[in-house]
């Protein structure tokens, strides 16, 4: 089952992707972390949950924005584990990896 990040922007308007591996790969090279253990954790640094949102909308063509102009324009990131939403503070998206 895939996960979905749903992005609530500033100006009232609000982006769903979709989390696919290579969104979790991105998060592993870009941190030198194991998808797994960061979301099996009690607390999720944020920075990791933001990334996640960026690069599976990045990839999706929903935005043209680099990082640092993306993140200006958003207000808070969801998780949607398949019916059911989740908070983003201690989001726990599905999946490990195995390297």
């Amino acid at each position: 089952m895939s996960i979905n990040v749903t992005i609530q922007h500033r100006d009232g308007t609000q982006t769903l992707s979709t989390v696919w591996p290579s969104t979790e790969v991105a998060l592993e090279d870009e941190f030198g972390v194991i998808w797994g253990e960061v979301f099996a954790a009690e607390f999720v640094p944020q920075k990791y949950l933001y990334f996640v949102a960026y690069t599976a909308t990045h990839e999706a063509g929903k935005t043209p924005l680099d990082f640092k102009e993306w993140i200006k324009t958003i207000a808070s990131v969801a998780v949607v584990d398949g019916d059911s939403p989740k908070d983003s503070d201690p989001a726990a998206p599905h999946g490990s990896s195995e390297s």
